[in-house]
């Protein structure tokens, strides 16, 4: 079930169109795998990680699960 993603105001139209080409779990991690390691000790929100083009594990996990969110997908990050 891949939904439209809605037109965010707070990222320009290149970022929109990198975001809408995430329309699976595999191409996020894929995207997620091209982007450099981050060991400072700061947390970054899923738009920080697109902007900044870096994360921390769970900046990566949290940008996967809001990404997933807006393709259909439930957002997990841990399942047990």
């Amino acid at each position: 079930m891949i939904r439209t993603i809605p037109r965010i105001k707070a990222i320009n139209k290149r970022e929109q169109a990198r975001i809408t080409k995430l329309n699976s779990p595999q191409k996020i991690q894929k995207f997620l795998d091209s982007i450099p390691y981050n060991s400072n000790t700061i947390y970054r929100c899923p738009l920080r990680v697109l902007k900044d083009q870096k994360a921390h594990c769970f900046d990566g996990a949290v940008f996967a699960a809001a990404i997933l969110t807006q393709i259909g997908y439930k957002p997990l990050i841990l399942d047990l």
